[in-house]
């Protein structure tokens, strides 16, 4: 059974920022804390829910005024559970790491810039590749909620193909999304 977190669903959860923010919630500033999630128990076959990420996100200093910050976060997570982490902004070892299935990756976008409209996000965010058959991906956004029309926007339509929580991209588009942003691969430790 695939765990699949929408962070617009934990605007209940607190994640105050160090700095003052005064509507810090997992809603609005979850969604490196909910990859985590996603990626932990669907890798691992093991409980991560994002109340428990955000309490170990915070407690290692990686809650930012916006987010979180993988950089310190992810190899807290990896140790946690026993996991290989490697950091890239090369998308094509990212997308041969995942073509050779060596695990999974949490991706940072970059958003929208002059030359480019962000499909996963506006802005920066992150999100889980999950698969990839060829060059297609297999992607599991928190900010996704189903019924919603997130991948209809002008610019978006037609990128992605919707199964369920699972959105499909060509990685050509999830390059471009990520645009001098960093890859965060997590393999299971031999």
């Amino acid at each position: 059974m695939k765990s699949f977190y929408c962070q617009l669903d934990y605007e209940h959860v607190p994640y105050l920022s160090p700095m003052g923010v005064a509507n810090g919630n997992l809603a609005n500033n979850g969604c490196g804390v909910c990859s985590a999630s996603m990626l932990v128990e669907n890798m691992l076959d093991v409980p991560y829910p994002p109340e428990v990420a955000a309490k170990e996100a915070k407690a290692c200093g990686a809650r930012e005024g916006y987010g979180t910050n993988l950089y310190i976060y992810a190899p807290v997570v990896a140790e946690h559970f026993g996991m290989k982490l490697t950091v890239t902004e090369d998308g094509q070892e990212a997308l041969r790491f995942l073509q050779e299935g060596r695990g999974m990756i949490i991706a940072n976008t970059y958003g929208d810039r002059p030359e480019h409209i962000g499909v996963f996000s506006n802005s920066g965010h992150y999100i889980v590749l999950a698969a990839a058959n060829g060059t297609e991906v297999k992607v599991w956004d928190p900010m996704y909620k189903e019924g919603s029309d997130r991948f209809e926007v002008p610019g978006r339509k037609g990128k992605v193909r919707l199964d369920g929580t699972d959105a499909y991209a060509d990685f050509s588009e999830i390059e471009q999304d990520c645009f001098e942003r960093p890859y965060f691969l997590f393999e299971k430790a031999e």
